[in-house]
């Protein structure tokens, strides 16, 4: 993975030779990218389709995502550290947010070979007046012990704004953020 891109994304995972898998939660949204065989993706009591060479974007900060097909499945999942993602896809988080355990439509056709110019061409700087993702690595460190002092100095900006914002980006409280990371790890 470029080394730009890993401030952002946690990993690259590739999910093969098997009829059905579970994507754990981990604080974070995730891409998934369909290879070949049409799938199903479950999450809690809903059930979506994937079809071949499709890719969609998950909230999966604090419940299991679940594949399955009747085929071998052949997907990667990218999963992206607290709000990562944003900087991605930032005209989708909104509908995200607005209904959490639907995945959304991304695109057709990412080629697997191609995924580090594909997020490089994506960046989108952020137009945040403080970087979220020092303040992710900080929670990502210190888990539920953090230091809300340590937060509000990086942000440099009033609490409530800071709540807001950081709500809006990684669809979490700074406690909750901070309390799913330390139980993934």
């Amino acid at each position: 993975m470029n080394k730009k891109l890993k401030k952002y994304i946690e990993r690259y995972d590739i999910i093969e030779n098997c009829t059905s898998y579970e994507l754990m939660p981990n604080g974070g949204m995730i891409v998934l990218i369909n290879q070949e065989t049409k799938s199903e993706v479950l999450i809690e009591n809903s059930t979506f389709p994937l079809e071949a060479f499709q890719a969609i974007l998950i909230n999966a900060y604090e419940e299991s995502v679940h594949i399955r097909s009747n085929e071998s499945i052949n997907l990667i999942a990218i999963r992206f550290k607290g709000a990562g993602a944003s900087f991605f896809y930032e005209e989708l988080m909104d509908a995200l947010m607005q209904v959490p355990k639907e995945p959304i439509f991304i695109e057709n056709n990412i080629l697997e070979n191609e995924l580090d110019s594909y997020f490089k061409n994506r960046l989108c700087p952020s137009k945040l007046p403080f970087n979220i993702m020092k303040i992710i690595d900080l929670l990502d460190a210190q888990g539920s012990d953090y230091s809300i002092d340590e937060v509000l100095a990086i942000a440099n900006i009033p609490r409530k704004i800071l709540d807001k914002m950081f709500n809006l980006r990684t669809g979490l409280t700074f406690k909750t953020y901070a309390t799913v990371k330390e139980l993934a790890t």
